[in-house]
């Protein structure tokens, strides 16, 4: 006899399994938020593992090409962060300013400690309140100069030479302009003596800084040895050790120039290489190209301190005005040891001495 069953009893039931759509929702926006933040959270692993990498790999070939060895472990770390930040630093710069190009170079594992040690400090920087300059242009009437030149199409420049870490900016500067107006009025390219300058010019302060009037008075009144006969050691030695019976370049004058860039442009046109001082800020160890333009902003509160160089032509690019720079941080830093500056602004005081030197 078939057995009654009661089938209300077997049906399910439905409340237990049904999940209201409010509650649906939440539940599925929460796992979808857990996914994208741990999506976005891998992928910034990802991102700083890469950035990671690559860091380690450019370290690994700047200290190939510089040939760096360190003395420890802990020393390769320290390094190794200094030139992480470095790079980081002209990275971002290089986004603030799409025309200029920085770049690894053998200053990229030094500390701002050891960088300043290549420029003066400001303080040490001397100046004469009455010095007498040369007001005006050069040129006579009716002539005009060249639109633009670079003294090194003309063979009259010594090689790039690097001061190291002695704040001897001064000497090189003032050595590279008499050794061009020496070629130009002579005809005799000749590489003359920084360190002579550094050991024997007892108005100046050897690695400490120097003051470019007092360097030209030196050359003025004593002479250069050659760079052969007394080469450079990157340090100021107790004595002066002048070989008496050399040769040596004398000039004639010198003179501290108009602070009007279109004067000084017609010195430079006319006359030739001059040199000039101007504030440093960190970007510009990093300079590989372009026409470099500190802000007066970054120039007056970024400096690093102040640094001496030789204006040895210029230029223009559209409607960009710059003047060729030689420096004295070897062929590793810049365009094999030049750079352009921006002309006509008064990039980071550099109008302000402009001392060059008279060969008649």
């Amino acid at each position: 006899m078939p057995v009654e069953t009661d089938l209300t009893q077997k049906k399910p039931n439905k409340a237990r399994f049904f999940i209201p759509c409010a509650e649906y929702a939440v539940i599925l926006a929460v796992f979808l938020i857990f996914v994208l933040f741990s999506s976005c959270a891998l992928r910034e692993m990802g991102k700083r593992k890469t950035a990671t990498q690559r860091y380690e790999v450019l370290f690994d070939e700047f200290l190939y090409k510089y040939n760096r060895l360190y003395s420890s472990q802990e020393e390769y770390k320290y390094r190794y962060h200094i030139f992480v930040h470095n790079v980081r630093e002209f990275e971002e710069e290089e986004r603030k300013h799409p025309g200029l190009d920085f770049d690894i170079n053998e200053f990229t594992d030094w500390s701002e400690e050891e960088l300043r040690k290549m420029i003066v400090d400001k303080k040490n920087v001397k100046e004469e309140k009455n010095a007498v300059r040369f007001e005006g242009s050069v040129l006579s009437s009716g002539i005009k100069r060249p639109a633009s030149i670079d003294w090194r199409d003309q063979g009259k420049l010594t090689p790039i030479k690097n001061q190291g870490q002695c704040g001897s900016c001064w000497a090189f500067a003032t050595v590279a302009a008499i050794e061009a107006q020496h070629a130009i009025k002579k005809g005799i390219l000749v590489s003359l003596s920084e360190q002579e300058m550094v050991d024997c010019d007892g108005r100046n302060n050897g690695c400490s800084g120097g003051y470019r009037p007092y360097a030209m008075r030196f050359v003025k009144e004593n002479g250069l040895e050659t760079e052969k006969s007394y080469p450079y050691s990157a340090l100021k030695h107790d004595q002066c050790m002048l070989h008496q019976n050399d040769t040596k370049v004398y000039i004639d004058d010198y003179r501290m120039l108009s602070t009007s860039e279109e004067d000084i442009a017609d010195w430079v046109g006319t006359k030739g290489p001059v040199t000039f001082g101007m504030n440093v800020v960190k970007a510009m160890y990093s300079y590989r190209s372009g026409i470099f333009n500190p802000s007066a902003e970054d120039c007056a509160e970024k400096s690093m301190g102040a640094h001496a160089l030789t204006i040895v032509g210029y230029g223009g690019e559209g409607t960009s005005a710059y003047w060729i720079v030689k420096n004295s941080w070897g062929t590793s830093w810049g365009s094999d040891g030049y750079f352009r500056l921006a002309r006509g602004v008064n990039s980071c005081g550099l109008a302000n001495t402009v001392v060059a030197p008279i060969i008649n």
